[in-house]
């Protein structure tokens, strides 16, 4: 009877794995949907003799869209169905795109953009909660690091899909119109294994705001380092005296990092636990925004340690989705995953103004010293709750696993 053992975990692993194919292809697709619109519809709109100033809130109205739409998501759910519900935003994020090429009304691009928001958050919520709901708890942290890195390697394809159409607007808007389509045929082929998101795992709402508020304030961190390092660490790298060219290389850097360090940290996550994988995550956060000065004058070694700053901070929020699905299931996971989701967008939309005024208040390396003061709040908040558990560990965290077999 011990023979057997090995193959039915090789089955199982191989079953786990499979299972998030179809979310990860999907996300992917997404990712670099999104990744060729916003540097194409900002050059659109430049031709257009847009202003800076309209050029950025017109970009804002994505996140917006986000921020407003991720409350309606379970009620979507439970109307129509998760697949459904992914199906539709994937066909209307291609309407929407398809739209920008017809109309040169500002307003209704603003509109657009809106929209296209709203799409987008529907899919971030489901493949999300569709990846989290499938996993087991020996490989949820893997394989939501996999997830957020095929996310970023889409970001990274966007703007060199746009750079290989030689600046084309009606090439590059073709292919992103085409993008959401492609989605199609992963929920087409994968649709048996969405889950059904709604149809167990509630919990009381005060109970769930206790488990996710320590996590909260971890995404808001997260999602702040990544809306400022995109809009300003070029700039930043310049006011320190950067060479022309290399605050682009640093943000490239960056993201390469987010796409190829994730993943060892989800593994640690699988082998020592998901609070200690986070703490260690929101610790490199803080300490590369306060090396950041120091680092612009390191000549070669800056490179890595952008590069391992980048990855290994942003990789705290797939922790964050990895502690969550190991104490929820169900709509309570969905709930959650709409939680982080609005959180995500307001931490978009909030955190480009408050770096560019701590900026105005303290020069160009109150950038690295905002995100450094959310880097240590997350710090702080998830040493706390670590230790009053460690105190008294009556009932399950959102760092451990609150029920087996997940």
């Amino acid at each position: 009877m011990v023979g057997p053992l090995p193959v039915l975990s090789r089955e199982r692993n191989t079953g786990v794995f499979r299972a998030a194919v179809g979310p990860i292809a999907v996300i992917g697709v997404f990712g670099m949907t999104l990744g060729i619109t916003y540097p194409l519809l900002s050059r659109m709109l430049e031709e257009r003799g847009a202003s800076g100033t309209v050029i950025g809130l017109n970009g804002a109205m994505t996140p917006l869209g986000m921020v407003l739409t991720a409350a309606l998501i379970p009620a979507l759910v439970r109307r129509l169905g998760p697949w459904r519900l992914m199906v539709v935003a994937a066909a209307g994020s291609s309407a929407i795109l398809s739209l920008f090429a017809v109309t040169d009304d500002l307003v209704l691009w603003f509109v657009l953009r809106a929209l296209l928001g709203s799409c987008a958050v529907a899919m971030f919520i489901l493949s999300e909660t569709w990846i989290s709901e499938n996993a087991d708890v020996t490989h949820r942290g893997r394989l939501l690091t996999a997830y957020t890195s095929v996310l970023a390697l889409g970001f990274c394809v966007g703007p060199a899909v746009l750079s290989a159409s030689e600046n084309s607007e009606a090439v590059a808007l073709a292919v992103a119109v085409a993008s959401p389509l492609v989605a199609l045929w992963p929920l087409w082929t994968e649709r048996a294994r969405v889950p059904a998101m709604g149809a167990s795992g509630r919990v009381p709402v005060g109970s769930l705001t206790r488990q996710l508020s320590v996590l909260l304030v971890a995404v808001l961190a997260i999602s702040v380092f990544d809306a400022v390092t995109l809009q300003f660490l070029p700039l930043y790298a310049d006011a320190a005296g950067l060479p022309p060219g290399h605050g682009e290389l640093a943000l490239t850097v960056l993201l390469i990092g987010q796409t190829t360090l994730q993943f060892p940290l989800g593994w640690l996550a699988d082998r020592l636990g998901g609070r200690a994988a986070l703490l260690l995550s929101l610790t490199v956060g803080t300490a590369g925004a306060l090396l950041l000065p120091a680092a612009m004058g390191w000549g070669l070694w800056l490179w890595p340690t952008v590069a391992v700053w980048g990855g290994i901070a942003f990789a705290g929020y797939p922790l964050v989705l990895s502690i969550l699905g190991a104490n929820l299931d169900g709509e309570s996971l969905l709930l959650g995953n709409t939680a982080f989701a609005i959180v995500w967008g307001v931490g978009g939309v909030v955190g480009p103004p408050y770096a560019g005024a701590a900026m105005d208040v303290w020069g160009a390396n109150g950038m690295p010293w905002s995100l450094a003061a959310l880097w240590v709040l997350a710090v702080l908040t998830t040493v706390a709750v670590f230790l009053r558990r460690a105190g008294g560990r009556a009932a399950p965290t959102p760092s451990e696993p609150s029920h087996s077999g997940r």
